[in-house]
């Protein structure tokens, strides 16, 4: 990838959003799901499923982060944050269709990683080194 501030940037704020989002998930998943408007029980095991989604998120966001301090890694934490954020859009668009409308705060999720997904897919055209 080129070596680029603006790259950096996306790629820090990527990061920061998903470890933020995902230690929210992690350390507190009722109030994360209720901030979507979905009650979340205290069965253990759909809690320890949530934490786990969370630590994945926590993950790929220190990976994307680290992409902007090292060049050597910015290829690697675009294609992740691609992976990551239309991962999450495209299979809740699934689950829209097998499911149903999942509410106002999941479709505002929604919208909200295809636009991260986007940036991170024009941050990949528009600053990798063409070979």
């Amino acid at each position: 990838m080129k070596n680029s501030k603006i790259l950096k940037g996306i790629l820090i704020l990527l990061g920061l959003l998903l470890t933020v989002i995902g230690s929210w998930r992690l350390f507190d998943p009722i109030a994360f799901f209720e901030n979507s408007g979905i009650v979340l029980s205290n069965d253990v095991g759909l809690l320890s499923e949530a934490r786990a989604t969370g630590g994945v998120l926590v993950g790929f966001g220190f990976v994307i982060i680290l992409g902007g301090f090292n060049l050597r890694l910015s290829y690697t934490s675009t294609i992740a944050a691609i992976v990551v954020f239309l991962g999450f859009g495209i299979a809740r668009l699934i689950g829209f269709g097998l499911d149903g409308n999942p509410g106002e705060g999941v479709i505002q999720g929604i919208m909200i990683e295809f636009v991260l997904g986007l940036l991170a897919v024009f941050a990949f055209i528009k600053y990798r080194e063409k070979s």
